[in-house]
């Protein structure tokens, strides 16, 4: 039995006849296949790739900390 891995990298489901396929790559679901941009979980019962997908808000907020204000003059 050959069974094909999902192409999300989170991802620990196989695809099956439901497949969505991109390009040459195979994912499990509509979501996997659009990179869960806005959260979407996974069709797959106990898989939380959707959730590891999703950037840290901890490290967003940092960057924008890091580039607030961008509007400031340069200093003299």
């Amino acid at each position: 039995m050959n069974e094909q891995r999902c192409s999300c990298n989170h991802c620990s489901c196989t695809v099956d006849a439901n497949a969505m396929v991109q390009g040459d790559k195979a994912y499990c679901c509509e979501a996997c296949a659009t990179g869960h941009h806005h959260g979407e979980p996974c069709r797959m019962a106990g898989c939380n790739c959707g959730e590891l997908t999703q950037p840290d808000e901890n490290t967003v907020d940092s960057a924008l900390d890091e580039t607030f204000p961008a509007s400031d003059p340069i200093s003299p």
